[in-house]
């Protein structure tokens, strides 16, 4: 897939967290900001231009907002799990490759510089099979 294609993806999908109010579950949760949108949207571009220019493959998330109104984009490769929660000033990830909170799962602040190590290891196992 090219960016193109992915990027009208990904237009349909921030359509649809633009045009939500708060409270959108029923239970009082916020709606993304318009910077919030912004911010998530160039930064899901950025990932994406990261992860093709390095030569890997990319993988389609599933991407929502949360009941603080931070949009969340998730991944999951057999064993493991990468999510993004961008805000409107910051973006933290998580990774996930247990159910320990203690010693299966790690959380940062996302920054540019994250993006390959981030990438490579979400899909690292893939890697292992296809060799």
């Amino acid at each position: 897939m090219n960016f193109k294609e992915y990027e009208q993806q990904l237009s349909e999908r921030f359509d649809v967290l633009a045009h939500r109010e708060d409270n959108w579950d029923g239970y009082d949760s916020k709606k993304p900001t318009k910077k919030t949108l912004v911010r998530a949207e160039n930064l899901i571009g950025e990932l994406f231009n990261s992860i093709i220019s390095a030569g890997h493959p990319w993988l389609t998330p599933f991407i929502t907002s949360d009941e603080d109104g931070y949009v969340t984009v998730e991944w999951y490769e057999d064993e493991r799990e990468l999510h993004l929660l961008i805000g409107e000033n910051e973006a933290e990830y998580l990774q996930v490759w247990g159910i320990n909170i203690d010693t299966e799962m790690h959380i940062d602040f996302l920054n540019r510089a994250d993006y390959l190590l981030l990438w490579e290891w979400l899909v690292a196992y893939q890697k292992m099979i296809l060799n």
